[in-house]
């Protein structure tokens, strides 16, 4: 290059890192990422646990007759069942586990009869779309325990329709977060504000080999822009996995151990661990509990909870009642709105003496 050619690329170069500077990148990504991780964390939040559900069910549907141990293990079953149905819609770790409805069948989730029930439920608008039939037969299931006696009373029909409306909502709000995805556009201004800002980056971080103040020193490996490409891009990238967390990667989220998970933890709640207690003897009254330490934890520290006030003391003085002549509700305004003004080196000096109130 000529001289000229050379003075010309340079001001090129200034230039180019000039408008490097323009760009927002922390801004935009910083709302983008933001906004990703809480709809990530939102829809981990309404993943849905039937704990709750079959907690309320073993304790209000009582009974060890064969018929009271069906109901309360085949609500069970309809509450995993409308697991898998519902989460097959959105995640791919369990589509791909139970791709039809034989696959329920088989594994023992759905009988034959259940099957031919299901099918035969036509939905016009959606026809897919029938995860919430099984949640219809629990409600049915619960108002006919009603019916027979087994629950006495009407609350406690109420506490059971409740925690099964709560199981309900955590999968149609799973749905909305699946329906209504991040609008395209902002990803694709997120991501043409990072390529963007360092394809000028390539042009304008170039070191001339000498400027007019002989400032500029040359640096043959551009680390700061290195590390922004690293830091910028790696930012985008978690924005870009957080996304979508029903696929299979390994930031997803596991879908299939929650739902063995829920199936063991559920069959346990509602029949083997159903009535069942420790026996309390009155010897155990009379035992003293030592919470222990072990080596290792006696050597953390403790930061007990400790009020602010608690080394604050009023000497006899401050302490003496005085009957105040007048108008009592005009004098309590009016010390109320004072007391309200003191700071905590005021009610220091208030509880050394008189003598140190503060004057207003």
């Amino acid at each position: 290059m000529t001289k000229e050619q050379q003075n010309e690329f340079i001001k090129y170069v200034m230039l180019v890192d000039g408008w490097t500077k323009e760009i927002p990148l922390t801004f935009l990504l910083g709302f983008y990422v933001a906004m990703i991780v809480r709809r990530w964390w939102d829809c981990c939040q309404l993943i849905s646990w039937p704990d709750h559900l079959l907690y309320n069910v073993s304790a209000l549907i009582r009974g060890q007759d064969p018929e009271t141990r069906i109901i309360r293990k085949t609500i069970a079953r309809y509450a995993i069942l409308t697991s898998v149905l519902a989460w097959r819609s959105i995640s791919l770790r369990v589509l791909a586990r139970y791709p039809t409805d034989d696959h329920l069948v088989d594994s023992g989730l759905m009988t034959k009869e259940e099957m031919v029930m299901f099918k035969s439920i036509l939905v016009h608008v959606d026809p897919h779309q029938k995860w919430w039939v099984p949640l219809n037969w629990i409600q049915t299931m619960m108002v006919r325990c009603f019916e027979k006696g087994t629950l006495t009373h009407t609350n406690e029909l109420r506490v059971l329709l409740d925690a099964l409306e709560k199981y309900r909502n955590g999968f149609f709000q799973l749905f909305i977060y699946d329906w209504i995805a991040i609008p395209l556009v902002y990803t694709q201004v997120s991501t043409i504000s990072v390529y963007g800002y360092f394809l000028f980056a390539l042009i304008g971080r170039q070191y001339p080999s000498k400027n007019e103040n002989e400032e500029i020193v040359d640096v043959y490996v551009p680390i700061f822009t290195i590390l922004q490409f690293l830091f910028y891009v790696g930012w985008l990238k978690v924005g870009e996995d957080l996304m979508f967390p029903f696929g299979a990667d390994d930031e997803d989220f596991e879908f299939n151990y929650i739902l063995e998970r829920n199936l063991e933890v559920s069959m346990l709640i509602v029949d083997d661990l159903h009535n069942q207690v420790p026996p309390v003897y009155v010897e155990s009254l009379d035992d003293e509990i030592h919470l222990l330490h072990t080596s290792a934890s006696s050597k953390l520290s403790n930061h007990p909870q400790r009020q602010h006030l608690r080394k604050l003391k009023f000497n006899v003085d401050a302490m003496q009642v005085q009957a105040v002549p007048g108008n009592h509700l005009n004098e309590r305004e009016v010390s109320v709105s004072t007391t309200s003004k003191l700071s905590f080196a005021d009610l220091e000096n208030l509880a050394n003496g008189p003598k140190n109130l503060p004057k207003f």
